[in-house]
């Protein structure tokens, strides 16, 4: 059998049942494994992410950390051949590493807070009123102006979502969010507004916190 005009090597899964079987030649076998089924990561990409706008090069070596993790755990694919369960894997860290490489700056905690919150209360009112709820009662239900809740309705859209495609992402939503509209509609002993000036300080914290985790154990030259 061939795919897309490479030969596919023929006793991948005999191997796959050698290293479940707990062979001596663990090593040597997992080795073979990954020679052999190498080809997987090339047929990824080009089914997949062809138009990502990464080379092919680049592509692969973030799809065979994929390849690698499905090598020493093949115990795991539960029922799977072990080229669809690679090719799941190897998918998810090509995914992975477009996402981590064209991200805008990531949507902070406090307004996924915030959009929790709003899911919630419109979740209550439905079960309580048996209507969706207008954007005043939504308003009053979490004590947030309706232009608060305006201004977090613009993240929505884009909340942990980065196009795979480069074309797509000239217009994945980028919404510019204004904390300063996101206030209290009614008096509250630590109004809306306060606590994001709090969440932000400690975000900041958290980033100083990562700066110092990355500058202890950097990643490796290659």
């Amino acid at each position: 059998m061939t795919t897309k005009g490479r030969p596919r090597e023929p006793d991948l899964e005999d191997l796959v049942r050698r290293l479940r079987a707990g062979s001596e030649e663990a090593g040597p076998l997992r080795e073979e494994l990954l020679r052999r089924a190498s080809p997987l990561v090339h047929d990824v990409i080009e089914e997949s992410f062809e138009n990502s706008g990464f080379s092919s090069e680049e592509l692969f070596r973030a799809g065979y950390l994929g390849l690698l993790n499905a090598a020493y755990n093949a115990q795991l694919a539960r029922g799977k051949g072990f080229s669809d369960y690679a090719k799941n894997l190897i998918k998810g860290e090509i995914r992975q590493h477009i996402r981590d490489a064209v991200r805008r700056a990531p949507i902070p905690r406090w307004l996924k807070d915030l959009n929790r919150q709003i899911e919630a209360a419109e979740a209550r009112l439905l079960r309580e009123t048996g209507r969706l709820p207008t954007l005043s009662e939504l308003a009053d239900a979490v004590n947030i102006t309706e232009q608060g809740i305006a201004e977090i309705f613009k993240a929505r859209e884009a909340l942990n979502y980065v196009s795979l495609g480069a074309e797509q992402r000239l217009s994945d939503p980028a919404p510019q969010i204004d904390p300063s509209r996101i206030e209290s509609k009614r008096p509250d002993p630590l109004p809306i507004q306060h606590r994001i000036r709090i969440a932000k300080a400690l975000e900041e914290l958290a980033e100083l916190q990562q700066f110092l985790f990355r500058s202890l154990f950097p990643p490796a030259r290659p």
